[in-house]
């Protein structure tokens, strides 16, 4: 998953442009932290599924606030705040936004069978019913 490569422990995590945080029973969301912000990341062009249909998501350049997802010690789930970066440039090997649009979204990437592999796209972030069923306990 994109800008799962940054991750500083030692950051603060950024709250503003965060994607919503459901309350779902035995299931913890992380937000995780960068030591820049804002942080840009490059989602490739990729595959996946939006509701069971084929799909193909454009390069993308965005300013990112990502959450992990996790059941147990399962990660299942990154839900990504994005803002779409019009122009940028890198800078010691990082991008650097020069302009972006002025709107916000989120998406969820989902690993729909547990085998590391985030196969799902869905726009918004995590509610109870897109667990996988294959991440669920007997709280959720």
């Amino acid at each position: 998953m994109q800008g799962l490569e940054d991750i500083s422990l030692a950051a603060k995590p950024e709250l503003e442009g965060a994607p919503r945080l459901a309350t779902i029973p035995g299931v913890k969301a992380y937000l995780l932290p960068h030591d820049r912000y804002p942080y840009v990341i490059e989602i490739p062009a990729q595959e996946f599924l939006l509701n069971e249909t084929p799909q193909r998501l454009h390069r993308l350049l965005a300013k990112a606030v990502i959450v992990k997802w996790q059941s147990g010690d399962k990660v299942f789930a990154y839900s990504y705040g994005l803002v779409p970066v019009i122009t940028a440039h890198k800078e010691n090997g990082h991008w650097v936004a020069d302009s972006e649009v002025g709107c916000m979204f989120e998406a969820t990437f989902i690993d729909d069978r547990g085998d590391g592999i985030f196969r799902i796209l869905t726009p918004g972030t995590m509610t109870a019913e897109m667990v996988p069923s294959w991440a669920r306990t007997k709280e959720n």
